[in-house]
Formats: structure tokens, C-alpha cells, sequence
């Protein structure tokens, strides 16, 4: 039976337009917030972008605001006299609202890391909740109890609210029926974003409102691009280059002379019949955790002081000196230089689904040579799925903090593991080992914030921000590599191991330009075996597996994503991919181009010979040609 009319005044109608509008308000206020604490990103912008940017964000906004809050507003407008219902209505409304002021939040604190915001990253932290919740009650922990201080507040109000002004007034069942028909559409007009027609909005539909990345980072807001990414481990993403085409500038851009592939299916299948350049050697990754150039004196003509054992490296071993991470992230760094391949926008990420595809077992090939491959990592085996990878990818042996006995006291426990203790135990499995050679990485964590103070003669500067902390860990983390270069002497494997230190992805730029954001140490140290030797040519993460088959002179068919670094030829040519969220990148000698995959977004001339348009369509190329073999399985044959 239709439950009569109250005598006081309806409040369920009014309340859903007080909530939508506190939500927007909300919106807005996080928005501000992005535009005045980083300024130096949005200077490029004109005021008709910075209006546009504010008046289309909305659209973003209404689309989260409709997708989570609509239907609980639906139900709160549903004709039903109790006061218990409304309650608890309001409640969850109410946790709607924290979580989406946490997720802006906690997008302000992680968009001056990349300038940018979520993406990606959503689905690696989802499975990751001891870092999680390490985090929360750490270095967030006063914006954490501010917002569930509001929260409580806002809960006694409505229960207040609740209990003294609850009176429902309901009217005829059409009217009832039409203000609930009337939800429905504003709900599916919020998260559509859109009156035409065509998909709801998506990240991509940025760039329809938004010309240069700095204007799509204002439109957006990280909770938006969060459920996108998070809801599909992946970004929609539009690049109609056609893919005969790709491929085939793809093969000319990633072979190097000597290297053949005759599979059909596998276009960038290939192996080499090029002569072993040494012998019986030994391969040593370090995967360095945010380390960049800026720090190290003898990149940066600096004076740091932080990183003396690293300046020798650079004087005495085979130093590239632009160098440039695959992504942002240490997911990226440790595909491409692991696995050689590209996380590539609109495929999901390494361990998240990428790995359904059969790719180049680098380690596989080099156990089933003989030699003894291990990973080892400073943080949890389950850190961003590494270990599983590392094993998936052929490793023998894979580690992780719990594996790895501590050595030392420190002052503070780190987040992540202690650089030391891993390069400690990767030297004891080296040792020990029972093949003549071996293959393996060591992926360091001391220097990833929120920074642990570790022992008290690296505080050599003071203070509590960002680059002291920085500073500080990167001084042990350098004396950590002079130990290991210790034990490898004193142990006997040193003169026939190749060490390879490259980052896992640039920490600490001071600009949004490619050539910052991604540029990386990257050194080959083997004072026996190779030239010590400064070399200028463009190079990527992507390029080691190649340069590694051909040290070792491994002949067995792979596919990676680069060529090989001690190929001197057409070094004018050369070029790193790079992803950068929902975008994609590239570098090269004359110029950079960033591209959203359907159309050119800026671009960075170093030569005035520099053509960005012929940059970006090989930029397209690229991207189409990895996306399209990875999509179809068709990146490296199946077993």
C-alpha cells in the first residue's frame, strides 16, 4: 500500500541537491588545490585553457559523482518512511564521500612524483595493502585522521538530523515515479559526460577538451582516472596507424646488423649470427630505485658528494650518457630490462594480465645455457608481483625481504628493504653457486620514499624534505655497491662479470620535459672486458636484453622491444619509447614528441633539424606495432 503524506516538509530531494553540490564543491576544491600548489605545470597555459580546464573538469567529476553517489541517491529518494533506511542511507553516503576525498587527496600527494595523476598504479597499489596501509598510518597519517574527523562529524549531524527533522512527504505515485525517472537520466547523463553518441567518457575523451598534457592533467581528477585505469587494469587508448606499416618500420628500427628473423608470425622475433664479443662472462643487474643523474656528480657535473663509489663507476666503465627509462614507475624499468618488453597503454600491466602473453624468457635462456639466474629484491616478494615475474620469466631462483637476513642496525626500519643485505645475499648465492657462470638482478629499494634514515655517517645532510631524504639513502645506497664490488673481488667473480647499474625510473625531476622526466644513470662496469668510455647516443631499458645476448654472444631467438647498445651504427637513428600514463613518448637525438596515440600533444626540438611530425608517426608506428603483437600473442612464439 502507498504509505501516506506526511504533514511536514519533504527533505529527501533537497538533501540529494545538497549532497551533489558538497561533492562538486569537493571536486572543485581538489582541482584548486592542483592549479595553485604546482603552479610551474600549468604556466604554459593561456587563461581560455586554464576556463576550459576548470568548466569541461566538471564533466569528469559529474561522471565519478554520478557513477558512485547516483544510486545511493536513487534509494534515498525511494518512497520509504523509515527513519533507519534514511540513516544509514546518509552513512554510506557519507563513506562514499571520504573515500573519494582520500583518493583526491592522495592524488595531490602522488601528482608532483609524476605530474600527472593515478593511473596505472591503482592496480599494482590494489594488491599491495601492507604498503598500503604503511603508508596510510605514516607519512599520511594527519590527512587520514583530518578526514575521519569529518567523517565522525558528519555522521553525528545526520544522526541528529535524522532524529529530529525526519519527515518524508510523499506525493502521487506518478509524481514519486517521475522524480525517481528523473534520477535515472541525470545519473546516466553524469556518467555518460555526453548528450551524443558514443562510449561514456573515458581518459582518452580528454584530449577532446584538452590540447596539451599540463590542460588534461587539470581537466582530469585522480579519482576519475583511477576507476578508469583500476576497473580494466588498462586505459582506452586510440591509434589508427595501420599495422602492416608498423610493423614493418618497427623491424627497421629494432634490428641491428647481424641479427635475422624469418618468423611470420613473429615479426620481431630475431637472433644473431654475430660473433661472441666475450667470453664465458658473468651478468650483473642492479636495478637502482629512482636513482637520476641530477645527483651523481660525475653525470651532472654536481657537487653532492652523495655517490663516490658510482662517479669511479662512471670513470672506469662504459657510461651512457643519455639514458632513459621505458616509464615511471618500477614496474616499467623492470619489464624492459628483465623482459624487453613495453607496457604499452591499452594492454594491461606486467602481472596483471601481460603475462597471459608468451614473452622472451631471457633468464629461461640463460638457465637453459647453464648458467645459474637469480632475482633478488630489497622489498616483499609480492612488491608489484616481481618475484612471480622473475620466475615466470625463467629465473631459477627469486627473492625477496623475507629471504634476506638483516646485517646491519639501522636507525629507522625502511619501507622497502635495505640496499645492503640484498647485494650481501645476492654475493653469498653467487658464491655459492654451482654453474661456472651465472645471470642475475638485483632490484635495490632504500632510496624510494618515504625515506628511513639508515646508519648515522650517511645523514651527511639535514633537514626533512624531499631531496635531503633522497640525499641521504642514496649516500648508503652508493657505499652498498662499493660492498658488493668488494665481495665480488675478494670472492673471485669480478673480472669476468659485466655489471650493469641502470635505474628503474627517474626520482626527483625538476620539469615536465621528456628529457628529464625519464633520463637515467645507465653504466656497463667491467674494467676487464670492456672500454672505459663516455657515449652520448640515445639508448632505452629496452635496449639491454639485446646488448646483453650480444656480450655473452647467447644465439638463441628473442624479441625485445630495443637494439643493441654497442651497435654504433646509425646512432643518429636511435631512439627511446617511453610511456607516460594514458601517453606515450619519444625520445631521440634531434627532438622528443609526446603523443596521446590519436593525436600529437607537444613537442621538444634539440636540431633545427628536428621534424616532430615525422617523429611522432614513428612514435605511432612503434606504439602500434608492440600493442598490436602483444595484443595478438604474436610477440615471441609459443612454447
Amino acid at each position: 500500500m502507498w504509505i501516506k503524506k506526511p504533514q511536514k516538509s519533504d527533505f529527501r530531494f533537497r538533501w540529494s541537491f545538497y549532497i551533489v553540490l558538497l561533492a562538486a564543491a569537493m571536486f572543485l576544491a581538489a582541482r584548486v588545490a592542483l592549479f595553485e600548489s604546482f603552479r610551474p605545470v600549468f604556466e604554459g597555459l593561456t587563461k581560455p585553457e586554464i576556463w576550459s580546464a576548470f568548466l569541461n573538469g566538471m564533466r569528469f567529476d559529474f561522471s565519478v559523482i554520478a557513477l558512485f553517489l547516483g544510486p545511493l541517491i536513487f534509494l534515498l529518494n525511494l518512497p520509504v518512511n523509515s527513519r533507519r533506511w534514511a540513516k544509514w542511507l546518509l552513512y554510506i553516503i557519507a563513506g562514499v564521500m571520504l573515500v573519494l576525498a582520500g583518493v583526491l587527496a592522495a592524488d595531490l600527494i602522488y601528482f608532483p612524483k609524476v605530474n600527472r595523476h593515478i593511473a596505472e598504479e591503482i592496480v599494482q597499489i590494489s594488491h599491495d595493502w601492507g604498503f598500503v596501509i604503511s603508508y596510510m598510518f605514516g607519512p599520511a597519517l594527519w590527512p587520514l585522521v583530518g578526514l575521519l574527523t569529518v567523517f565522525a562529524g558528519a555522521c553525528c549531524f545526520i544522526r541528529w538530523k535524522i532524529t529530529t527533522r525526519f519527515a518524508p512527504q510523499f506525493g502521487s505515485p506518478l509524481a514519486e515515479g517521475g522524480k525517481l525517472l528523473l534520477i535515472i537520466l541525470l545519473i546516466i547523463l553524469g556518467v555518460r559526460g555526453h548528450l551524443g553518441r558514443g562510449k561514456s567518457l573515458g581518459v582518452a575523451d580528454v584530449y577532446n577538451y584538452a590540447r596539451t598534457p599540463s590542460a588534461a592533467a587539470l581537466t582530469l581528477n585522480g579519482a576519475f582516472t583511477a576507476y578508469q585505469v583500476g576497473r580494466k587494469g588498462r586505459v582506452d587508448v586510440q591509434n589508427d596507424y595501420p599495422v602492416d606499416k608498423a610493423i614493418r618500420l618497427a623491424r627497421e628500427q629494432l634490428f641491428s646488423p647481424g641479427e635475422t628473423g624469418t618468423y611470420a608470425l613473429y615479426p620481431l622475433m630475431r637472433e644473431s649470427d654475430a660473433p661472441t664479443q666475450l667470453k664465458d662472462v658473468n651478468i650483473m643487474i642492479v636495478l637502482l630505485e629512482g636513482w637520476h643523474p641530477r645527483f651523481v656528480d660525475s653525470l651532472s657535473g654536481g657537487s653532492y658528494g652523495v655517490t663516490p663509489v658510482f662517479d669511479d663507476l662512471v670513470k672506469h666503465g662504459l657510461t651512457f650518457t643519455n639514458a632513459y627509462a621505458a616509464g615511471l614507475r618500477s614496474i616499467f624499468g623492470f619489464a624492459a630490462v628483465f623482459g624487453g618488453v613495453p607496457l604499452i597503454p591499452g594492454l594491461p600491466m606486467f602481472g596483471y594480465g601481460l603475462e597471459l602473453t608468451a614473452l622472451s624468457p631471457m633468464p629461461k635462456n640463460f638457465s637453459n645455457a647453464g648458467y645459474y639466474t637469480f632475482f633478488a629484491q630489497t622489498s616483499h616478494r609480492d612488491s608489484y608481483r616481481m618475484c612471480a615475474l622473475a620466475s615466470f620469466l625463467g629465473a631459477k631462483e627469486s627473492y625477496g625481504w623475507e629471504d634476506i637476513p638483516q646485517l646491519l642496525k639501522y636507525q629507522d626500519k625502511a619501507p622497502f628493504g635495505y640496499d645492503y643485505e640484498a647485494l650481501m645475499f645476492a654475493a653469498d648465492k653467487i658464491k655459492n653457486r654451482k654453474e661456472k657462470n651465472f645471470m642475475g638482478m638485483v632490484f635495490t629499494g632504500i632510496t624510494h620514499e618515504p625515506f628511513a634514515r639508515t646508519l648515522p655517517q650517511f645523514n651527511k645532510y639535514e633537514g626533512d624534505d624531499w631531496e635531503t631524504g633522497f640525499k641521504n639513502t642514496l649516500a648508503y645506497a652508493d657505499w652498498s655497491i662499493g660492498e658488493f664490488l668488494k665481495r665480488a673481488k675478494e670472492d673471485g667473480w669480478f673480472d669476468n662479470t659485466v655489471f650493469i647499474f641502470v635505474a628503474d625510473h627517474t626520482s626527483g625531476a625538476k620539469t615536465d620535459s621528456l628529457y628529464d622526466k625519464f633520463r637515467i644513470p645507465l653504466v656497463m662496469y667491467a674494467p676487464k672486458l670492456l672500454p672505459a668510455e663516455k657515449r652520448s647516443m640515445t639508448v632505452s631499458q629496452l635496449d639491454l636484453v639485446p646488448t646483453i645476448y650480444a656480450l655473452t654472444g647467447l644465439h638463441v631467438p628473442y624479441t625485445a622491444f630495443g637494439r643493441n647498445m654497442l651497435d654504433t651504427s646509425r646512432r643518429d637513428e636511435r631512439f627511446a619509447f617511453v610511456s607516460e600514463g594514458v601517453n606515450i613518448g619519444l625520445i631521440t637525438p634531434q627532438g622528443a614528441v609526446r603523443h596521446s596515440g590519436a593525436q600529437l600533444l607537444d613537442s621538444e626540438a634539440q636540431k633545427d633539424t628536428f621534424n616532430a611530425q615525422e617523429a611522432a608517426e614513428k612514435l605511432q608506428a612503434l606504439d602500434k606495432a608492440a600493442y598490436t603483437l602483444l595484443k595478438e600473442n604474436r610477440w615471441f612464439e609459443h612454447e
